[in-house]
């Protein structure tokens, strides 16, 4: 039997199994134990009758950012794709790398240096 867990603005379910859901005090006794568990499931932190948190492996950890960087790498491929079309649709000349880097008062050889203000 697996219990489900749903936020107010959450539009997934979370399952679970009845063996991943702790209480705060029962980890607190027995931590080391589970810390071994989530090697191999979440486990669920109840305090108050409530899930408070989730406990997660490293491993798990490490996939969940490197899927949050490929998140955040899709947005800006698809909003540098949609102004590349909105600039298209305007009809408008693009400017060019000296143009950008005139209005910044950079110059090329700065962006070799590091970033540095031209003088």
């Amino acid at each position: 039997m697996s219990t489900m867990l749903q936020e107010e603005n959450f539009e997934d379910l979370i399952q679970f199994g009845p063996k991943q859901l702790v209480s705060s005090t029962k980890l607190v006794r027995n931590l080391s134990s589970y810390i071994n568990m989530v090697q191999k499931a979440p486990v669920f932190v109840e305090r108050d009758q409530e899930v408070q948190a989730v406990l997660i492996s490293v491993n798990d950890y490490r996939n969940l950012l490197k899927e949050e960087e490929k998140g955040e790498e899709l947005y800006h491929f698809v909003l540098s794709l949609r102004r590349k079309y909105e600039h298209i649709e305007s009809g408008l000349s693009a400017l060019t790398t000296p143009e950008v880097l005139k209005s910044l008062n950079l110059s090329e050889d700065t962006l070799t240096e590091g970033g540095k203000r031209s003088k």
